[in-house]
């Protein structure tokens, strides 16, 4: 049997920054998924600065700039309030970023990402590969069985989305239909009206989500919807999804001559990363979806995906230099829950009850219309090029916004 550093089931942007970081630390790696590369992948596809700035770091821009067609930049955020006003912001005006935010077809990124994985000689890349489950000592994986053999890990790491085998087999998956979310999205082209903003349409009956417009090209759009399962029946995803392009103003308009593509159509769910639970068992980390590393508010995971598989190979490595592999899931956990914990997921989850009033949305996004400097704060707030902190600001009429 095949003994690494490290296991890692998954290759999406989780499962590659792991890989990609522990390489870096010299530490031998076996990355797995059971699709063959390049592959679609389900998603929003925005990409905010913050996560640029990681994949600056990957070598990962540096890849997809040579596919120009597959990077559009947007430069500001339109939001529709439930009453139908419009607010426009510009982002990377005042923020603490210095780079672009894009919308990147995900097949094109984790390309990318899968590319920069199969330049390192430590990190060994089976695709097209599926994991079966863990054979278990105690508390912690012996070994990963999978379709091409059994392989050994001294820790190992399930970056294999919201439907983890791993996950499941260990009983950590999150079921709590109050810490999901679930999108839909399609492809459309021939979209009118198209500008260098992403948009976000607050109808009433979607609160506390929303619809999107994402510019990807010329006249070309990643058009959803994202729900809340603790507000919203899931069961009512396609008839929203109707609702928003067919029916609700403003996206109709921009979507009355658009055609969608046939086949992209797709849902999937969002696991909130205020989900109480650990992310792991012994040896064993939960990243990216597998970990409900969601925002509970926007629900937007690639940031929280690539820095969580950051944060997971920093805990090993620390962890193995001392050859301690059972204190690797406290190092963990003290990680990511310094970072993101109490800074967004919690709050996040909190915030959603005031979303779920339209009163409030329609106010909230009035007062923030008076001004154009609150309007671009709440732009670099939804781009991650401000802390969710800084919204409060906009909360409280004796701060001055610049």
């Amino acid at each position: 049997m095949k003994s690494y550093d490290a296991v890692i089931s998954g290759a999406g942007p989780a499962g590659c920054s792991a890989a990609l970081s522990l390489a870096r630390k010299g530490h031998r790696v076996l990355l797995l998924d059971k699709a063959r590369f390049p592959r679609e992948k389900i998603c929003g596809d925005g990409v905010t600065a913050s996560s640029v700035l990681l994949l600056e770091e990957m070598g990962v821009m540096e890849l997809l700039r040579q596919r120009p067609e597959s990077l559009n930049a947007f430069r500001g955020a339109t939001f529709v309030s439930p009453g139908g006003m419009v607010v426009q912001g510009r982002i990377m005006q005042n923020g603490n970023m210095k780079g672009s935010s894009y919308i990147i077809p995900r097949t094109a990124l984790d390309d990318c990402l899968v590319s920069r994985v199969k330049d390192h000689a430590s990190i060994t890349f089976l695709d097209n590969t599926n994991v079966t489950g863990l054979i278990l000592e105690g508390d912690c994986a012996r070994s990963v069985t999978t379709s091409a053999g059994d392989f050994s890990g001294r820790v190992v790491i399930a970056a294999d989305g919201a439907y983890s085998p791993i996950a499941r087999q260990l009983n950590l998956l999150n079921r709590n239909k109050n810490q999901q979310g679930f999108a839909m999205r399609a492809w459309f082209s021939d979209v009118d009206g198209l500008t260098d903003s992403i948009e976000l349409c607050y109808d009433k009956v979607m609160l506390p989500g929303y619809g999107w417009i994402f510019p990807a090209g010329k006249q070309r759009a990643n058009v959803g919807v994202f729900l809340l399962s603790r507000f919203t029946d899931q069961r009512t995803l396609k008839r929203l999804f109707e609702r928003f392009v067919n029916e609700y103003d403003y996206a109709s308009a921009k979507l009355k001559n658009a055609v969608m593509e046939p086949g992209t159509l797709k849902s999937w769910p969002l696991p909130f990363g205020s989900f109480p639970g650990r992310r792991g068992h012994g040896n064993i980390l939960l990243a990216g979806d597998a970990g409900s590393f969601v925002d509970p508010i926007t629900g937007e995971g690639i940031y929280y995906a690539l820095k969580s598989g950051q944060y997971a190979a920093e805990a090993i490595a620390q962890v193995l230099k001392r050859n301690d592999e059972a204190a690797v899931l406290t190092r963990y956990e003290e990680l990511w829950r310094g970072e993101f914990s109490t800074r967004v997921y919690l709050p996040g989850y909190a915030f959603q009850h005031f979303m779920n009033n339209s009163w409030f949305v329609e106010t909230f996004m009035r007062y923030t219309a008076k001004k154009q400097s609150r309007a671009d704060l709440l732009a670099d707030v939804v781009a991650h090029n401000r802390k969710r902190r800084d919204l409060f600001k906009l909360l409280n009429p004796f701060h001055k916004v610049y």
